[in-house]
């Protein structure tokens, strides 16, 4: 493959990744608690000089170095959603910084996502009957009435019975998408720290961080950058054969 079809084939898949990215976020425009992913391309500056080649990798004789092939990532971009009333004293928003801490079959997980229900015996879980923890565990709801305030505290007919536990992460980069709106975090990257005010408003749920709008302008742009790419690749591709041709059939 000569050097410029396969830097247009790199260009070409950075694009069809970006649009991956970009559909994703569009699909859960109406996800509550969802946080968007933006596309993070890493490049190192000894790849650009050595032509995508270590410094010990010389090319073979007669062969031309490789370009790089850009590496695409995501990062998650946890900036806050808009709170949406509900009435509903299940639904749950956090205002500003922290997650709830959820109970999985594999450990602590933690989400924004606060569409919470009763489970078997009036346990408090997620919808899909993930516990939601609170300081003392397991949150029962045994009472026919039940609050929560600004901070947390779960009141059952006007009564104290405990408090979410909500926590901050250290560090963002830690945490990484695992479905159903959770988040798993890396120890060795980030830890949980108390969070000294919640800011917790019952009756409220936080939609998307997505913007719909500008979602749609850049997916436009990545699908005009993608078609452009595959217009270079096929004409490329047809000099190539058209020389390939001409080579041993002298006019």
């Amino acid at each position: 493959m000569s050097g410029s079809i396969y830097a247009a084939t790199s260009g070409s898949e950075v694009q069809r990744v970006r649009m991956d990215i970009l559909s994703n976020n569009l699909a859960n425009v109406n996800t509550v608690g969802y946080k968007s992913d933006d596309a993070v391309f890493r490049i190192k500056d000894e790849d650009l000089e050595a032509g995508g080649q270590g410094d010990d990798q010389a090319p073979a004789p007669g062969l031309l170095p490789s370009l790089p092939v850009i590496p695409v990532t995501s990062r998650t971009d946890f900036s806050q959603g808009l709170l949406q009333p509900t009435g509903n004293p299940l639904n749950l928003a956090i205002q500003g910084e922290g997650f709830f801490s959820i109970q999985t079959d594999n450990g602590t997980r933690y989400t924004r996502n606060g569409s919470f229900t009763l489970g078997e015996g009036g346990t408090l879980t997620t919808q899909d009957g993930q516990i939601v923890m609170g300081e003392g565990g397991e949150i029962t709801i045994d009472g026919s009435e039940v609050e929560f305030d600004g901070d947390g505290n779960v009141l059952v007919d006007g009564q104290i019975t405990d408090k979410l536990r909500i926590v901050k992460i250290s560090d963002l980069t830690a945490l990484t998408k695992e479905g159903y709106n959770l988040f798993a975090l890396d120890e060795n990257r980030g830890s949980e720290e108390p969070v000294e005010y919640a800011d917790l408003h019952q009756g409220f749920l936080e939609g998307s961080n997505v913007n719909a709008v500008k979602i749609m302008t850049d997916l436009i742009e990545v699908m005009r950058g993608y078609e452009s790419y595959q217009k270079v690749i096929r004409t490329l591709d047809e000099n190539s054969s058209k020389l390939i041709a001409g080579v041993g059939n002298p006019s």
